[in-house]
């Protein structure tokens, strides 16, 4: 594992300054829906799922495959699944993250992360190892074994470090990749990490990146607006649907930009030709918009309300 730098950040999971009260809250209903995910049964195939759709759009727009591709993911996680999946098909891929993977588990892997990412991150990802990743790792080894794969991970190829201070060789990549983690960067080193990428990418070759728009009902990061929420019973909610557009009554414990999709778009096109944008579920919240909630949400247009995850299919801009 590489880490390029020994100086301690504050992790981007976790919100500076949020009262004790809301991350007791939000931690509690954390742990209520891995729970109620364990006792139903992990299920990880969706990772495979985004690995095919990666294979698919790069033949498409490059006319290479995921085999034949030099591939970069920015924000594997502090539990690697996708960059375990990704080297066990043998796809040579790297990855980088600011918070430091603990995959599989050695205490030194928590050692390490308490002393780049701080306590709370430490002392969350410590209670969930003990309590949930267990099952996780077991499902994804269940995933790997029906497709006849070998757990692989190379430590060395995940960078620990911001994404804005990566610098790799330009023009060496065939695919970048991104799922959840753009939401997350400060807009400086937003605008920083597009260009990079850009920088990296070979002319013929695509970024993958899929955000979660901050104007979604997911968007406002609650727990109990969550994907994995809503795709469940639902738990027990305080909050409105879009709360984080509306009163902003329950902020979440993480960092997040506050980027729309249009501002999303705008910044992409300064380095890139967006080629696609997919929304994963584009009807995902409508049940919830009601009368009352489209008076208070009537500065946003359904393109905006609507957006949730939706992936930008990106190929550098002419240089």
């Amino acid at each position: 594992m590489t880490d390029m730098t020994n100086t301690a950040r504050i992790s981007p999971s976790v919100a500076h300054g949020l009262l004790l009260t809301r991350k007791v809250d939000e931690g509690l209903a954390l742990y209520k829906l891995y729970r109620r995910e364990a006792r139903s049964g992990v299920d990880l195939e969706g990772i495979f799922d985004e690995i095919a759709e990666y294979d698919d759009l790069l033949r498409r727009h490059s006319g290479l495959t995921l085999a034949e591709a030099t591939v970069f993911e920015i924000g594997f996680g502090a539990r690697p699944h996708r960059q375990i999946a990704m080297q066990s098909m043998g796809i040579n891929v790297r990855g980088v993250d600011a918070e430091a993977p603990v995959t599989p588990g050695r205490p030194s892997q928590f050692v390490t992360m308490l002393r780049r990412n701080g306590v709370e991150r430490a002392a969350k990802s410590v209670v969930r190892h003990l309590l949930f990743d267990r099952a996780e790792e077991r499902a994804l080894d269940r995933a790997l074994h029906r497709r006849g794969l070998v757990r692989t991970l190379d430590p060395d190829r995940l960078i620990v470090a911001d994404a804005g201070l990566v610098d790799l060789e330009p023009g060496s990549v065939d695919l970048v990749t991104s799922e959840d983690v753009f939401e997350h960067l400060q807009r400086d080193t937003l605008e920083k990490v597009i260009g990079a990428m850009a920088r990296w990418l070979r002319p013929t070759g695509i970024a993958l990146v899929r955000p979660n728009v901050f104007t979604g009902i997911t968007g406002g990061h609650l727990i109990e607006w969550s994907r994995r929420a809503m795709h469940r019973p639902p738990l027990e909610r305080r909050s409105e649907p879009w709360e984080h557009l509306r009163q902003g009554r329950f902020p979440p414990n993480t960092f997040l930009n506050e980027v729309t999709r249009a501002e999303y778009r705008e910044l992409f096109a300064r380095h890139f030709e967006i080629l696609e944008e997919r929304v994963t579920q584009p009807d995902l919240g409508r049940a919830y918009l009601d009368e009352r909630a489209r008076e208070e949400l009537a500065d946003w247009s359904d393109d905006e309300l609507f957006s949730n995850q939706t992936l930008f299919v990106l190929r550098p801009a002419c240089r």
